[in-house]
């Protein structure tokens, strides 16, 4: 599971309210209070375990004992007595007690083997108290979770009525982007949730290299923080392959400066679905940068399932002290840079041509991002307000990796990390170390977060998000199905809440009636209150005598 290292608004959660807590094995009835609350009731429920094992230390020591006291009976010594069986139930509520009053017995007495042997049995009864009192009471925390406040949801409606607020719409999704970029390094599971390989498919008929590289991922509902639905499942495959044939006019640009200094820029310009764009480090740089484009809705799996996208790279003139021979990032040797960098990344570099695949299975349908509803998933039943959150980017034609890349800019591209300026103004970057395979893991990477966290992110934007840019979920919508994460919050387990206090009231209750109405009320002779009131009855004078040598002394 994913969690987000941000700061939640107190007004994005509910407090002191029952849910479901999901989880991987289905949802836990949970109950939503502060964290200081939940803190405290740690500490009491420690109390209640440890009451609880008393109890069930007490209900062993009373079967124990009746069955010893009547196999006793039948043995010719019948009315002898062993000093350990007063010892062990006088100390029944506290098995500190009993340890060390059998530790006193076997200093002072001759005792037998066995005697040590429940010497053992009582220390380990003692720490296994102790350890469950400490192992117990956290159960009943679940996690720093709470349901969302659904009037608190905030999406953007891909339908602006003006350019003004479609510009406001994107600026308010790069935080999301930033977010997502900055949790793939403290998520530990990425390497088993996301795989990227690449494979090589030799050259075409100019030599320049085709690679393939394939990514895939995928979001359970547990992910992305729904209450009731950790069956759910998104799907997302895709591949994406080297092409020159978008490539539509190679040029170079002659910068003359004052001090009679010239620079030469190369300038390719490519087709992007009849637009033309030009790629240059004059235009574009000073760090390696990716363009993203959308493509068209088309038919995979199923109708309406798979999207296209491309990326265009500007890497060209971008100097290197490594080498490299990635398509994106190849290199040739160059007189006469800066700091002694000996490469120059060459013109004409591939765009990536790339298609990808969204499919939703839910207990053994599928459907596309579109239709998540009862009709096409039996049994799901989504909030119209997460509904409209998970369809919309169906309804864009939009990859999450080509969304990120939109909104992260250089910061999309491991390549971009690497980059520097030097004092002469070249732009210095890590060729040796770059290629297409990295950006697109550390891109796959970010869109999977952006992607299990597609519902929290709908509360975390501004407060006047609304006056900037309108909101595709209304108060209709109720998109109240998934939980938030705070550490100003804690999901109690109520199955846990409840078990403990009653496990405790039915072990005392068993206890009453074990020593009260059952033949096991026989071992009640030995409480020290009992057995002292006897011996006074037999011998009156029975009274302890002066304390000498470190003992008690009695009379009679």
């Amino acid at each position: 599971m994913v969690v987000l290292s941000v700061n939640q608004p107190r007004n994005t959660y509910l407090l002191w309210k029952r849910f479901s807590y999901p989880t991987d094995h289905g949802p836990q009835d949970a109950f939503s209070v502060p964290t200081w609350v939940a803190n405290q009731l740690n500490s009491a429920y420690a109390i209640i375990v440890s009451m609880l094992m008393v109890e069930v230390w007490i209900i062993i020591t009373a079967f124990v004992l009746f069955f010893f006291l009547k196999w006793q009976m039948r043995q010719s010594k019948g009315n002898t007595l062993h000093p350990v069986v007063p010892i062990l139930w006088n100390n029944r509520g506290a098995l500190d007690g009993s340890f060390m009053e059998l530790s006193k017995y076997i200093k002072r007495e001759n005792a037998r083997p066995w005697v040590f042997v429940l010497l053992l049995l009582v220390l380990a009864a003692w720490v296994a108290q102790a350890a469950v009192s400490i192992v117990v009471p956290p159960l009943i925390i679940l996690s720093n979770a709470a349901p969302v406040n659904p009037d608190t949801v905030y999406f953007a409606s891909k339908d602006q009525p003006t350019n003004a607020k479609l510009t406001a719409a994107f600026a308010l999704e790069v935080p999301v982007a930033l977010r997502a970029a900055g949790n793939i390094e403290s998520s530990s599971d990425l390497d088993k949730r996301v795989a990227v390989d690449s494979e090589n498919l030799g050259n075409d008929s100019d030599g320049n290299q085709i690679l393939r590289t394939n990514y895939s991922y995928n979001v359970t509902g547990v992910d992305f923080g729904l209450q009731k639905y950790p069956d759910l499942k998104l799907y997302v495959t895709g591949s994406c392959t080297t092409d020159y044939g978008r490539l539509r006019k190679r040029g170079r640009v002659v910068v003359n400066h004052s001090d009679s200094s010239v620079d030469i820029y190369a300038v390719d310009t490519y087709d992007t679905d009849g637009e033309l764009l030009k790629i240059s480090l004059l235009y574009n740089g000073p760090p390696p940068i990716a363009y993203f484009f959308p493509g068209a809705l088309t038919k995979g799996t199923l109708e309406g399932s798979n999207t296209t996208w491309s990326a265009i790279i500007s890497s060209v003139n971008r100097t290197s002290f490594s080498p490299s021979n990635d398509p994106w990032y190849l290199t040739q040797e160059w007189l006469g840079l800066s700091m002694g960098a000996a490469y120059m990344v060459t013109p004409h570099r591939p765009v990536l041509s790339c298609w990808e695949e969204n499919i939703w299975s839910y207990k053994g349908r599928n459907s596309t991002g579109l239709a998540l509803n009862t009709d096409y998933l039996p049994g799901l039943e989504l909030s119209n307000g997460v509904q409209k959150i998970f369809n919309s980017f169906a309804s864009r034609n939009l990859s999450m990796i080509a969304h990120m890349g939109q909104h992260l800019g250089s910061f999309a591209l491991q390549s971009g990390l690497t980059s520097q300026s030097s004092v002469d103004g070249d732009t210095i970057f890590d060729a040796g170390s770059s290629s297409i395979q990295r950006d697109l893991q550390r891109i796959a990477r970010i869109a999977f977060i952006a992607t299990c966290s597609i519902l929290t992110d709908s509360t975390l934007y501004p407060a006047d998000a609304y006056s900037q840019a309108d909101n595709a979920i209304t108060s209709q919508d109720n998109a109240r199905d998934f939980v938030v994460r705070s550490p100003n919050v804690s999901a109690l387990s109520l199955k846990v809440i409840i078990a403990l206090p009653s496990a405790l009231l039915g072990s005392w209750l068993f206890v009453a009636v074990l020593l009260f109405a059952t033949p096991v009320r026989l071992v009640r002779g030995l409480d020290s209150s009992s057995m002292f009131t006897f011996i006074q009855a037999q011998l009156p004078g029975f009274n302890p005598a002066d304390y000498k040598a470190n003992r008690i002394s009695w009379q009679t």
